[in-house]
């Protein structure tokens, strides 16, 4: 006797939503001087443990993307033109938060920039990026990268 195939119930299967799976990041390489240039960007957003993980896309300018670590994506702009080399990013957040940050350039040839800000919410923001970003938030001692985003750190990798 053959048994009847099992319904989405039967499975526990989640419900169908109107938004489409998130579709991952195209590689991120740091080419020096290329508009092709790509690093990722990690950023605290506040102090109750909310995270920024994405990527920085040009050279000298370009577009910032990535995803909250509560799942709302967030695109914006980044322009490095300012004094002894700073720059600015804006995004806009899907759930209608904008972010504002001022950075400045630690090392132009891997991208490591460091920056602060804050959003519409009035939260600050705290920004890294580059090459060798997971190095450089990897305290001395520990095995791996973690994210001063409140009382405790968050791993990330």
């Amino acid at each position: 006797m053959i048994a009847a195939p099992a319904t989405a119930q039967q499975l526990e299967l989640p419900p169908i939503t109107a938004d489409p799976p998130a579709q991952a990041a195209p590689a991120c390489r740091n080419i020096p001087h290329s508009p092709e240039n790509c690093v990722r960007v990690l950023a605290c957003i506040g102090t109750a443990g909310r995270y920024f993980d994405g990527q920085a896309r040009g050279w000298d300018q370009g577009t910032v993307t990535g995803t909250t670590s509560d799942g709302v994506t967030c695109t914006g702009t980044w322009r490095s033109d300012g004094l002894m080399g700073s720059g600015t990013s804006r995004m806009k957040c899907r759930d209608g938060v904008t972010i504002e940050v001022l950075y400045y350039t630690q090392d132009n040839r891997t991208g490591t920039v460091i920056g602060r800000g804050r959003d519409s919410a009035g939260r600050p923001i705290r920004v890294w990026t580059g090459t060798n970003v997971l190095a450089y938030l990897t305290p001395e001692g520990r095995p791996s990268a973690e994210l001063p985003c409140g009382d405790a750190p968050i791993p990330i990798s």
